[in-house]
């Protein structure tokens, strides 16, 4: 295919990761789902992350399909899986995938297509849907329409869109980067909940030339006992408190590089602590207050931080924490 400047473009070799963790009843349609595409995934690195039910001996019969690698490992959780099969990918660009999804047939081919017109992207965003697994009663049913269908000269420029149009999305199943990226800015998954939402603003603010495609790829399963329907407990709360951290010790070390979208990443801190709290209150936890002024103070003059400080922190706390400023700045 021709890219903008006329030559032929070759197509991009895409590695599939699919970390894998009791799955029995998904795993075959989901692999099924990325081996029928109508372009081949260069390979599908699948990361059997300790099963204890039938998973590891399905994907087991998998391994004597060209392009497909296994590799089994102790439960150590989805985000080290997944950094295993990153660090034996080969592909120019790497695709997350959960082992309990589907993926639309023409991904890879729709993929390729777009890189090839436009060599100089390292990262694609697309939308998905959700459906309800059989038997399964939710009404939780998010929806992954990206509403954007345009280039972006940077990372920068397409977060700061999506966070203003609310279509930001952290799942790594509904983005494919260049492998490059990842390793020239030694990016790897945290072992914790919601590692995702710590990677994906790291991921994208690093990025050079970037796409939107408002078309629907990617298909997320709704089904109990799911990470996203299981009842919360204090790891989900840790989780969002980390992810907290590690994106305000970022956002001050590139303080100048994010300072074009300062406004839309305070609203995304307001989603991440209201995610914090609600989960404090779901588990009856009382809520850690100086961890979360810590990592504001940390942010320092950001457009609207005030008015987050306001809302996360009880006003009865202000002197006490007024003086663990002092203390930090001394």
């Amino acid at each position: 295919m021709e890219a903008r400047d006329g030559k032929m473009q070759s197509k991009i070799l895409i590695t599939a990761i699919v970390p894998a963790y009791n799955v029995e009843n998904y795993v075959v349609s989901a692999l099924d789902s990325l081996l029928n595409q109508t372009e081949k995934f260069h390979e599908i690195i699948v990361v059997n992350d300790g099963s204890t039910d039938t998973t590891g001996a399905l994907i087991e019969q998998y391994r004597d399909i060209d392009g497909v690698r296994i590799f089994h490992s102790r439960n150590n959780g989805q985000g080290s899986a997944r950094n295993l099969a990153l660090s034996q990918a080969s592909g120019e660009f790497v695709y997350f995938f959960d082992a309990d999804d589907l993926l639309n047939i023409d991904f890879v081919a729709s993929m390729q297509a777009l890189v090839s017109a436009i060599p100089e992207l390292d990262i694609i965003y697309f939308s998905g849907e959700s459906f309800l697994d059989e038997g399964c009663r939710s009404e939780y049913m998010p929806s992954y329409d990206r509403k954007i269908s345009r280039e972006f000269r940077s990372g920068i420029e397409a977060t700061g869109a999506m966070l203003r149009r609310d279509v930001y999305f952290a799942s790594p199943c509904l983005y494919l980067s260049k492998r490059v990226l990842w390793e020239d800015n030694g990016l790897t998954f945290m072992n914790i909940v919601h590692e995702d939402e710590e990677i994906i603003m790291r991921l994208s603010c690093s990025a050079g030339a970037s796409f939107c495609l408002d078309k629907v790829f990617f298909k997320r399963r709704i089904r109990a006992e799911s990470t996203m329907t299981l009842p919360k407990s204090m790891r989900n709360a840790n989780g969002y408190l980390r992810t907290l951290e590690s994106i305000a010790a970022y956002c001050k070390s590139k303080r100048a590089h994010v300072a074009p979208i300062q406004r839309d990443l305070v609203r995304r801190f307001y989603y991440l602590l209201h995610g914090y709290f609600s989960v404090c209150k779901a588990i009856k936890s009382r809520p850690e207050y100086t961890r979360i002024f810590i990592l504001l103070v940390a942010l320092g003059r950001f457009p609207g931080l005030r008015q987050l400080y306001e809302m996360a922190v009880p006003r009865s706390l202000h002197a006490r924490l007024a003086t663990v400023k002092r203390k930090l700045c001394e």
